[in-house]
């Protein structure tokens, strides 16, 4: 995107806390013979590894196969191994609280919804279906990897958002210091204050939810025992 509203971007998007930072409390630890588990009947068993064991549950070498397919799908690329780890520890501690608080998932139609805004971000149905083929996704895997994403996200907003106050002076401070440099800077006209204020204050906001959140996290995953299991090759 090369106009104004590419400023705005991050209000459009998704945002969760960054993933990758080491987690206090995360160790790692030599393969035992319970690294695996079945996850299917007696014919045909399909063997899944276990990634992190997170107190009495864990996290699948499964899901993090499909959080990588969904990133090399969304960024051309996925992240390390180690990230998605640390992003999908941040997603069982979101997943645990927001399910003992009984928040409601999203509706079929919400996350078709957004399946279909992430459709046409792409040129053609047809490239789209190609990078998700060379992804190693399906539509069910894709809609279910965003059902996810609307979870996690719609939580963190609800609980951290009363606690994120956005004042008038740092609104215009973002306006001077960030917004009309930027906007300058690729030969945009820069719009008066009053006609993007309302903008900048639910970026703000998002960007104090998002490091109110890390913090939670954080703190979280300090009181619990996190067991990453050494990886069977695969991510």
């Amino acid at each position: 995107m090369r106009n104004a509203g590419a400023i705005f971007a991050l209000l459009l998007g998704l945002a969760l806390p960054a993933a990758g930072q080491t987690a206090p409390g995360t160790v790692s630890t030599p393969p035992q013979s319970d690294s695996q588990t079945a996850t299917a009947g007696s014919k045909g068993t399909n063997i899944d590894g276990i990634a992190v064991r997170i107190g009495d549950d864990v996290v699948t070498d499964s899901e993090v196969q499909q959080l990588q397919d969904y990133q090399q799908l969304i960024d051309g690329h996925a992240e390390s191994r180690a990230q998605v780890l640390q992003e999908l520890v941040d997603q069982w501690i979101v997943r645990t609280e927001a399910a003992a608080t009984k928040f409601p998932h999203p509706t079929a139609s919400e996350v078709s919804q957004e399946f279909q805004a992430l459709v046409k971000q792409f040129k053609s149905s047809q490239e789209f279906e190609e990078r998700l083929a060379h992804a190693g996704l399906t539509q069910d895997g894709l809609r279910q990897v965003i059902e996810r994403q609307l979870y996690y996200v719609r939580f963190l907003n609800y609980k951290f958002h009363a606690a994120a106050q956005v004042t008038s002076a740092e609104i215009e401070a973002y306006y001077q210091k960030q917004l009309a440099p930027q906007l300058q800077k690729q030969g945009l006209t820069v719009p008066p204050l009053n006609q993007v204020e309302a903008q900048i204050k639910q970026l703000l906001t998002q960007e104090e939810i998002n490091d109110k959140a890390a913090q939670w996290l954080e703190e979280a995953k300090a009181r619990l025992r996190i067991v990453v299991q050494p990886s069977g090759g695969g991510g």
